[in-house]
């Protein structure tokens, strides 16, 4: 079993950091496969597939293009979506896997609920989302309270709302110095940062 939280930091961290990610579990990194938004693992021991779409990257205008387009309900339209499609494709054909298991954070956790397989299980943090969206039969999906990306389907089958663990967070620290609207910008990035559920202890 993997923690949750862990997949998803790994998701954002750099290539280097991702070869060497759960080599302990048995994993191996395919360096092929993977890329800058997506990361795949394959365990051939248990025939297991794991793979994580990363989020949004705020300094990216493909990203944030992505993100008006999932608004509009639109996402499968997008390059960003294409090329997780493509690339979960790629893998499942590669390794003909027995359980395949894909986990991310925000705009990546839309992507995963869309592109995975009836089979396939799915994990999501705080996903983007339209309106009346509905959560995956196989999908497990939770939110931190207070996050706004995922507020249109908090209410989803499916959905757990997990408590934000206590203490201010850094952005939000930074905007209450900054000032009153700094401070509701801060609190809604807070609440939206993948460490809200490192104390969770979810595995996949």
């Amino acid at each position: 079993m993997l923690n949750f939280h862990s997949v998803l930091k790994n998701s954002y961290a750099s290539r280097d950091k991702q070869k060497g990610a759960f080599k302990n579990e048995g994993y191996v990194f395919d360096s092929d496969l993977s890329n800058s938004n997506n990361s795949v693992y394959f365990n051939p021991k248990q025939n297991k597939l794991l793979m994580s779409v990363k989020g949004t990257n705020p300094f990216s205008l493909k990203d944030i293009g992505t993100d008006i387009y999932l608004a509009a309900g639109h996402l499968k339209d997008t390059d960003r979506y294409k090329e997780s499609k493509n690339i979960l494709e790629k893998a499942k054909k590669r390794y003909n896997p027995k359980e395949s298991t894909l986990a991310s954070h925000s705009l990546g956790g839309t992507i995963s609920q869309y592109i995975a397989g009836k089979d396939d299980k799915v994990y999501t943090l705080d996903k983007g989302s339209t309106l009346f969206q509905k959560s995956r039969p196989n999908e497990k999906a939770y939110r931190s309270s207070g996050d706004v990306v995922s507020l249109l389907n908090a209410n989803s089958k499916n959905m757990t709302t997990l408590k934000r663990p206590q203490g201010i967070g850094f952005n939000r620290t930074v905007g209450i110095l900054a000032g009153g609207i700094g401070g509701l910008i801060g609190n809604a990035l807070d609440a939206h940062d993948v460490n809200n559920v490192k104390q969770s202890n979810i595995l996949i």
